[in-house]
């Protein structure tokens, strides 16, 4: 067995090409060789988890939000079936555990609004009488706050999301998503400069998602103070190796303040303010 392994191994060596011939033979081993001897399987959004429950895609709701809901910022090489869900259960968790704290809910950084949709479909904001504030520019990264050189292990990433987030009808989408649903507050503008002029005094929930470390802790100086004690922040790019100055520059604005984030294996960070 070891030597045929061996034989199969090399064969395999020599005829992968480049990413996408090593992605398509992952997923056909993971597929039929190792999900079969699993009681539980996710493979999404770069994670792989087994015997893991992952109950959360077995509810109803969240199955049904899901259909509104798009995975294409995990889109990767791999076949990744289960897309961001583990992604969407983190900020469905942090949402309904901040209910009950005093203050309002924070995104910065919305692009189509699907953590926002996942949010909304499955915690019931409205009845609390809060008001659920987005910010984003609708129109890319903004130069004063971002450049190539938040990514220096992938300059041409900054070009790439900018090409994303300057496709026409961004904003349009997001406010007609979003108008039956009176409690959201939409505002365009600049993070962290608009954060001056419309924003909550008090915080019980805040997920950045903006992919600039200067953008981001631009608006932790603003807000971070305004975050009920137990108030919860989500970020979204906190452990992926291309973030890494985000996660850095995350870092060093908490442990100056003695707080600390959690990194998960979704690649977002995780933290209770104390």
């Amino acid at each position: 067995m070891p030597d045929d392994l061996n034989a199969l191994l090399e064969s395999i060596r020599t005829s992968v090409k480049s990413p996408n011939d090593a992605a398509k033979i992952v997923d056909r081993v993971l597929r039929e060789l190792i999900q079969p001897y699993h009681q539980g399987f996710f493979w999404g959004d770069r994670l792989l988890t087994l015997d893991k429950s992952a109950e959360f895609r077995e509810e109803a709701a969240f199955r049904k939000a899901l259909t509104r809901a798009d995975s294409s910022t995990g889109i990767n090489q791999y076949e990744s079936p289960d897309g961001i869900a583990w992604r969407y259960n983190t900020l469905i968790w942090a949402a309904r555990s901040s209910l009950a704290l005093p203050g309002d809910f924070v995104e910065c950084g919305v692009y189509r609004g699907d953590m926002t949709w996942m949010i909304t479909q499955m915690v019931d904001i409205a009845s609390t009488g809060k008001t659920f504030f987005l910010y984003d520019t609708f129109s890319g990264l903004d130069p004063q706050y971002s450049s190539e050189d938040d990514f220096p292990d992938a300059r041409q990433f900054y070009a790439l999301a900018n090409n994303e987030y300057t496709a026409p009808g961004i904003e349009d989408y997001v406010r007609t998503r979003f108008q039956d649903k009176h409690y959201i507050v939409i505002t365009k503008g600049v993070v962290p400069d608009v954060l001056h002029d419309v924003a909550p005094d008090q915080i019980a929930f805040l997920h950045l998602d903006m992919n600039s470390p200067r953008a981001e802790v631009g608006a932790l100086e603003i807000l971070f103070n305004r975050i009920s004690p137990g108030g919860i922040i989500v970020f979204d790019d906190y452990g992926w190796k291309l973030f890494r100055q985000q996660k850095e520059a995350a870092d060093h604005f908490m442990t100056a303040r003695g707080q600390f984030i959690c990194e998960l294996p979704t690649g977002q960070g995780l933290m209770i303010k104390r």
